[in-house]
């Protein structure tokens, strides 16, 4: 792994975008069985007579596999030191299995903080839709050490 960046290397507007692969029923029960236990989720025949009139992922399977190829190709190269949370997560529609989604995560605001000077504050947002539609939403705060930062450490 090749840590290079810094809070200073990131600007307002940089975007990030990927494609997550469609799950397959597979998948979505397995994900389901182990962390979300509900039947729209568990069983074919259940979700039909659901509300979503079909199986569908998890809200959080569908959060952290959007997550995951931003960690991978972006922040597994900073020098990110956490997050103080999300601010907005929002599931705006099911993810059914098979259903490829674009998602664009993108740098919204950046600040260096107040009270340590070895640090930054990257605001982000990620979108993800299939097919034009809205899938889901969140924004956060990634927390990134500057060049000041990582020599002092």
């Amino acid at each position: 792994m090749n840590i290079e960046k810094c809070f200073e290397d990131f600007e307002e507007g940089f975007v990030f975008d990927c494609s997550v692969p469609g799950l397959t029923v597979k998948e979505i029960t397995e994900f389901a069985d182990l962390y979300d236990p509900q039947r729209f989720h568990l069983d074919e025949n259940e979700a039909v007579n659901t509300h979503f009139g079909g199986l569908v992922a998890s809200g959080f399977q569908t959060q952290l596999l959007c997550f995951r190829p931003f960690c991978e190709e972006v922040l597994m190269h900073t020098h990110a030191v956490g997050a103080p949370g999300i601010d907005n997560l929002k599931w705006l529609r099911p993810w059914f299995p098979g259903e490829n989604l674009e998602v664009a995560v993108r740098l919204v605001s950046k600040r260096l903080s107040s009270k340590r000077n070895d640090r930054g504050y990257l605001s982000f947002e990620l979108r993800a839709a299939y097919n034009g539609a809205p899938t889901l939403a969140m924004d956060w705060v990634v927390i990134m050490l500057t060049r000041d930062g990582v020599l002092s450490d």
